[in-house]
């Protein structure tokens, strides 16, 4: 074998494969690597997306949950004026006083000279929830007027539909009291349920009042958000 032959043998042995194998080792070695990165970054993506996701249903619920107390805190504040022994108190749509859509009576002005009580006739209450019937309403709403008619034609604004963003919030039957006072729009109706109810105990016209809200979001297709509704209840004892 001639000596340079030899040389060149050993010299492979010594210092590994010639430079052409070693380079498709290394393209072999970025490829790999390659592929765990991508693994590792699609596992990162999906993890951050589900947090976000999770991070954007906390803060609608907590946007849900706010709205939902202010319009309960209204409510019962309001509701527990009411007494039982008013000519006008009545839960209505049902009328049964189970899972009722409405609830109107009257605010005690004061007593007469033979200690009759007097009410405020002109400026009757309505606390409604969402109803299809002659005086439709699609979110929650406190009516202060004659009638729920009445309050019906002044606040529906132009759709004819109470408890929407367009409602009139400014005319009124007395000046400083609106018709409606919009709690609630109907851009957050649940995904199953009645938005609003009112439960008499014992019905149809008993001294506890139980209200039950129900809520949730949707997004621009106007899917909902939530995979569950928001619900809150609240139980209010009213005088005879």
């Amino acid at each position: 074998m001639d000596r340079r032959n030899i040389s060149s043998s050993r010299t492979q042995r010594r210092f590994g494969a010639p430079a052409r194998a070693r380079a498709g080792f290394t393209l072999l070695e970025f490829v790999l690597a390659i592929s765990v990165l991508s693994i590792l970054a699609a596992g990162t993506v999906s993890v951050l997306s589900g947090v976000q996701e999770a991070f954007i249903e906390n803060q609608i619920l907590c946007q849900l949950r706010l709205r939902a107390q202010n319009a309960m805190e209204r409510i019962t504040a309001l509701a527990s004026l009411a007494v039982t022994d008013d000519p006008e108190f009545s839960p209505l749509k049902d009328s049964s006083g189970v899972a009722s859509h409405a609830l109107r009576f009257q605010l005690l002005t004061g007593v007469d000279a033979s200690g009759l009580p007097i009410y405020d006739t002109a400026l009757k209450v309505y606390i409604h929830g969402p109803d299809n019937s002659t005086e439709p309403c699609a979110g929650i709403i406190i009516g202060r007027g004659p009638t729920l008619t009445d309050v019906y034609n002044t606040g529906k604004g132009l759709d004819n539909v109470l408890g929407t963003i367009d409602d009139n919030t400014s005319s009124g039957f007395t000046a400083g009291v609106p018709a409606v006072e919009l709690l609630i729009t109907s851009q957050f109706a649940p995904q199953s349920g009645a938005m609003f109810t009112v439960d008499v105990s014992p019905a149809p016209i008993g001294r506890l009042l139980t209200f039950t809200i129900r809520l949730n979001a949707r997004d621009r297709e106007g899917n909902v958000v939530l995979p569950q509704d928001f619900v809150m209840s609240e139980r209010v004892a009213l005088r005879q």
